[in-house]
């Protein structure tokens, strides 16, 4: 189905080692690298990494950056992809500054920018919308000093250690392990860096983990980390000929076809389905069964090993309910306005009056709303995923920015509205599976009750696999979206029964 659309995600990638240059250049630029990054053997962009020296009011720093360029495709439109960061330290390795700028190309730009203040990284989010002061320690290693890390320690197999690192795809510090082996095939060191979980605002998430092979300088050749949706990306050193050359479009892997589970049989009216019960299996996962929701929508039961059943039954706003614990009360972090649900922008209100018209009760105001982003938005795969007064301008995207209009249209007529991400029943090519999918969830009456404007049926189904949901309270990365990472690519689903409306 054309409407659900796969995500690809960023997440915290490293640099890789530089070679010397012109110490004399005008830029006062020290050294660059120059890594190509692939997938399956498939060039799709490269990874350009400077060192400089600069002055300061408080001396010489080296400010290393790494620039990030890659070319994907998703339902057979191309997305081009651009990420730069990196750390400004002293001369003894001390991290004092960190910065970060991504985006998709045309779209609006992610701008972090941090300084350290009086023990404590202060780190501003879109031009200070977010502000937070980290806790910080002398001992996160900035990507100057990692770069040069393994050629100080000089580690042999068997070698475990830890080490902080900032990564502002969570803005966070990260602890990660690192462990030390000899591989057979290549006769060089592998590093493997597995991050420990983090507790981001409103969501445990766990980071990818990171494997580097070392030559026998112990400088790093090559590197591989997770791309959700898409697999293992490898970044290779190799000169700037070679990194800058394009990538062949018709050679690319399409991530939206990635991100599909194949299902055992069709769900007949899959989106008038009340309830299902499906046997998942999810592969690798210490605790599978916390990959998914467990709330009103769905539940766990039967749980052998890495295998369960997941029984589906969307709350229908003419159901009664029991609360839960804690369910009581409106939800205030779902009313506010933050970078990607930014409910308080114009453009926002006034498609919201527009959508909701004269209605007054909430519930029908909100299938209001839905109904109207269903009617006035354009499937678009290759629309940068922006906050939603973005997405009102532009009336175009996939999924995700359905979702986050819906939601942002319901905080501003006073509606209470998350998102949630999972994953939604699909036929390609007559085939059934489960893809990525992103919708919204509003608070009614003391319980909440999904929409989604891509479907526009005034409710979610039982063909509505919810992984998490997420205000977007206080974030400007996409964190809320990385849970996906758990089970994409690990998972097998089996439909074991299913049942209509009448």
């Amino acid at each position: 189905m054309k409407r659900m659309r796969g995500a690809a995600l960023l997440v915290g990638m490293a640099i890789l080692s530089a070679r010397p240059v012109d110490a004399d250049s005008s830029r006062a630029l020290l050294e660059e690298s120059w890594e190509v990054a692939q997938v399956e053997g498939v060039k799709i962009g490269y990874l350009h990494t400077t060192n400089q020296c600069i002055n300061t009011e408080g001396g010489k720093r080296l400010r290393t950056t790494a620039e990030l360029n890659l070319t994907l495709k998703r339902h057979n439109t191309l997305l081009r992809l651009r990420r730069v960061w990196g750390t400004e330290e002293t001369a003894d390795g001390k991290v004092v500054g960190v910065f970060m700028r991504q985006g998709q190309e045309g779209g609006r730009q992610l701008v972090l920018t941090g300084s350290l203040e009086e023990g404590r990284m202060h780190v501003r989010i879109d031009d200070g919308r977010i502000d937070r002061r980290l806790r910080w320690s002398d001992e996160v290693v900035g990507l100057y000093r990692l770069d040069r890390l393994f050629q100080e320690r000089k580690p042999k197999p068997e070698d475990r250690w830890t080490l902080k690192r900032y990564d502002p795809t969570y803005n966070a510090v990260v602890t990660l392990r690192v462990t030390v082996t000899r591989d057979e095939k290549s006769n060089q060191l592998r590093v493997e860096l597995t991050p420990e979980p983090l507790e981001a605002p409103g969501i445990k998430v766990q980071p990818p983990p990171e494997v580097w092979w070392l030559d026998e300088r112990f400088v790093p050749v090559r590197r591989q980390f997770e791309l959700e949706g898409l697999g293992l990306v490898v970044l290779t050193r190799t000169t700037r000929e070679t990194a800058m050359s394009p990538a062949v479009p018709r050679q690319l892997a399409d991530i939206g076809l990635k991100t599909l589970i194949p299902l055992n049989r069709t769900l007949p009216r899959p989106y008038a389905t009340r309830s299902a019960v499906y046997r998942i299996t999810l592969r690798g996962s210490p605790d599978p069964g916390s990959a998914l929701a467990h709330d009103n929508h769905q539940e766990i039961r039967n749980r052998r090993g890495d295998t369960f059943e997941l029984h589906v039954h969307p709350v229908q706003k003419s159901e009664r309910h029991t609360q839960r614990s804690g369910a009581s009360g409106t939800p205030t972090d779902c009313l506010e306005s933050g970078y990607f649900i930014d409910c308080r922008d114009v453009r926002v209100k006034e498609l919201a009056q527009r959508a909701a018209g004269s209605e007054k009760d909430a519930w029908a105001k909100a299938r209001r709303i839905e109904r109207w982003v269903k009617q006035n938005m354009h499937v678009d795969n290759a629309a940068t995923l922006g906050p939603a007064s973005e997405v009102a301008r532009q009336l175009r995207g996939d999924c995700r920015q359905f979702a986050l209009l819906t939601a942002a249209l319901c905080r501003a007529e006073g509606i209470p509205a998350r998102t949630a991400i999972g994953l939604l029943y699909v036929e390609k090519n007559r085939q059934p599976m489960m893809g990525f999918h992103m919708w919204t969830e509003v608070w009614i009456d003391g319980q909440w009750l999904g929409l989604d404007a891509t479907l526009g049926q005034g409710s979610v189904s039982a063909a509505h696999i919810k992984i998490n949901d997420h205000s977007w309270h206080d974030t400007a990365s996409l964190t809320p979206l990385l849970p996906a990472s758990r089970i994409l690519g690990k998972i097998t689903i089996t439909v074991l029964n299913s049942v209509n409306a009448p």
